[in-house]
């Protein structure tokens, strides 16, 4: 009851501090939030506990002062990354700083690679082409992590999915669920892991069962479940162990031939409200969360990597965010500190520039 009544008090001195005019605009824009956004924050956790308990004008009245406070960082956000835009309308526009931080800090933890490591310290400034997955029948639908610290899990699955198929075996919905689950070997399930770890353990398995088999839950239910034993896996004959990289030239090289998970360091300003472009600069903190890179290109003279993420298509470009390439050491937001990606058995091949179509048809993606 405490707690209700203190929020109620900030929510009525936030009200008193926006003006006529600033409520109106605001009204506007939360009344196109929710209606574009609102149902996935409520259904993904996304929505912060403060907003708990209270409904009517107290509830709109915080919400307000949320979307006013962080409308307010936009302008430094683009001053620093002037080939992105950024915006509050997406499903994280009602989170604070620190409510967005500890969600994208929960997934993630770095540990001492074990896997065989091609270390390449030098960047590519000058890497001829592009190459872009997206476009392949290789390419997965954007998934959603939920309220569950998984990202680790949806990296190596997807990145396990992904090289099966380029490499010659079929495209399979696989079983995040079941990574969180029965995965233990210095995982923790929600509370964060380890891709590079992961990769070995479906190497491991042979192979992971579909999602349809093994539906993913902890989305809503925030935690992981008992390891199920009831479905047979899917086997995933391309793919081999893990092999760890370091630096954007090994990073580079090994996108031609396969999308790559890499650690990124996105609990902050820059990723929360992304919307389209290259970003171009990050806080310069320890990395906290996993992702797989899928391309790299270049667009008005700025070279980017191409990154997929786990949040769901309505957040960023459908799904994905573009890294300025060619910065150097571990890359911008640490995208080249830690690499890695599964040995490819089969017949791989490899897309070297923007003037050779793959020869896979493409597919549309749309958010699960």
């Amino acid at each position: 009851m405490q707690r209700t009544i203190l929020i109620a008090a900030i929510a009525a001195a936030a009200s008193a501090d926006i003006s006529p005019e600033e409520r109106t605009d605001l009204l506007a824009e939360l009344e196109s939030w929710e209606q574009q956004f609102g149902n996935i924050a409520k259904q993904h956790g996304f929505l912060p506990t403060e907003f708990h308990g209270l409904s009517g004008e107290e509830a709109t009245n915080l919400k307000l002062q949320r979307l006013k406070d962080n409308k307010a960082k936009l302008p430094e956000l683009q001053k620093q990354n002037p080939d992105a835009i950024f915006t509050i309308m997406n499903p994280f526009g009602l989170m604070n700083e620190e409510e967005f931080n500890d969600y994208v800090q929960s997934s993630f933890q770095a540990g001492k690679s074990t896997q065989d490591e091609h270390i390449e310290e030098s960047a590519s400034l000058e890497a001829a082409g592009s190459v872009d997955w997206t476009t392949s029948k290789c390419m997965p639908a954007v998934k959603n992590q939920g309220q569950c610290g998984s990202c680790w899990a949806f990296s190596a699955t997807g990145a396990a999915a992904m090289g099966n198929c380029i490499a010659g075996g079929g495209l399979y919905n696989l079983a995040e669920q079941q990574v969180v689950d029965c995965e233990h070997d210095g995982q923790q399930g929600c509370n964060g892991g380890w891709e590079a770890k992961a990769l070995d353990w479906i190497h491991q398995q042979g192979g992971l069962c579909l999602e349809s088999n093994y539906p993913y839950t902890s989305g809503q239910t925030k935690k992981a479940g008992n390891c199920q034993k009831s479905c047979k896996n899917q086997k995933l004959p391309y793919v081999g162990k893990s092999v760890a990289i370091k630096g954007e030239s090994a990073l580079t090289t090994a996108i031609k031939k396969q999308p790559v998970t890499v650690a990124v360091e996105a609990g902050n300003n820059v990723w929360q409200h992304y919307q389209s472009g290259i970003v171009s600069s990050c806080p310069g903190k320890q990395s906290d969360h996993a992702v797989i890179a899928v391309g790299y290109g270049s667009a008005s003279g700025k070279n980017f990597y191409k990154i997929r993420n786990s949040w769901g298509a309505s957040w960023g470009e459908k799904g994905y965010i573009r890294l300025q390439r060619g910065v150097g050491g571990k890359g911008m937001c640490n995208v080249a500190e830690m690499p890695a990606y599964p040995q490819l058995t089969g017949k791989s091949r490899t897309a070297i520039n923007e003037d050779e179509a793959l020869d896979i048809p493409p597919t549309n993606s749309t958010s699960l």
